[in-house]
């Protein structure tokens, strides 16, 4: 039986993926680039990273004339600036919350974003009361796919790894919770269509049930 439940945050939680797009455009525009002569196959292998890797990759692949870390930095300073405009929960996830509350799991944040993104998110969502652990991509020394981020939470929240279940919607993700040997279900989004490993996949958070649940146990 599962103990905890672990969340990733951007395109699960919280509908942050547009914005995330949004972000690195008007940061790429202050060098004369724009995402889009970023080859697709790049782009896509950023998704469900730590800030500090794409912004790496970002780099690397335009030859932009800053560091990864300077880049990382004007692109997050947007990035908050948008967020506090208002940001949408995802489909289904105060279901999802009223599920494991009622199955008496404790439940962990596991995210790749930045630690003030991370808790700023929380607070604009009035979810940071219903998680016993936050870890995020300042918290570890290597992000998804590394299952550092996931051990991390389990270890926190003082339950053993086999007894942790993760929700994911990005490919690196799911590869994190497996190498972390937990269960994983995988939840469909407009951004990624990968979810190779994952023991069940999920429309939405919605989806989740007592069935769905007893079918990763079996």
């Amino acid at each position: 039986m599962f103990e905890a439940v672990l969340y990733d945050l951007d395109g699960l939680i919280v509908d942050s993926e547009p914005l995330h797009g949004i972000a690195s455009e008007k940061a790429l525009n202050i060098y004369g680039y724009t995402l889009s002569e970023i080859p697709e196959s790049v782009r896509n292998s950023f998704y469900g990273k730590r800030v500090v890797d794409v912004a790496a990759g970002i780099v690397e692949s335009l030859s932009l004339p800053v560091s990864p870390e300077r880049f990382a930095g004007e692109r997050q300073k947007i990035f908050m600036q948008l967020i506090d405009d208002g940001i949408e929960l995802m489909p289904g996830m105060e279901e999802s919350l009223a599920l494991f509350e009622k199955m008496g799991l404790k439940k962990a944040v596991v995210s790749s974003g930045d630690k003030e993104y991370v808790y700023r998110i929380l607070e604009l969502t009035s979810l940071a009361r219903k998680f016993e652990a936050v870890i995020t991509g300042n918290d570890v020394t290597s992000g998804k796919p590394d299952p550092q981020c996931y051990l991390l939470a389990a270890h926190k929240l003082g339950i053993m790894p086999e007894k942790c279940l993760v929700l994911e919607d990005a490919y690196a993700g799911i590869c994190a919770a497996l190498a972390a040997g937990m269960k994983v279900i995988g939840v469909e989004n407009h951004f990624n269509n990968q979810f190779d490993g994952a023991n069940v996949v999920v429309r939405s958070l919605g989806d989740i049930d007592e069935n769905v649940l007893a079918s990763l146990q079996e």
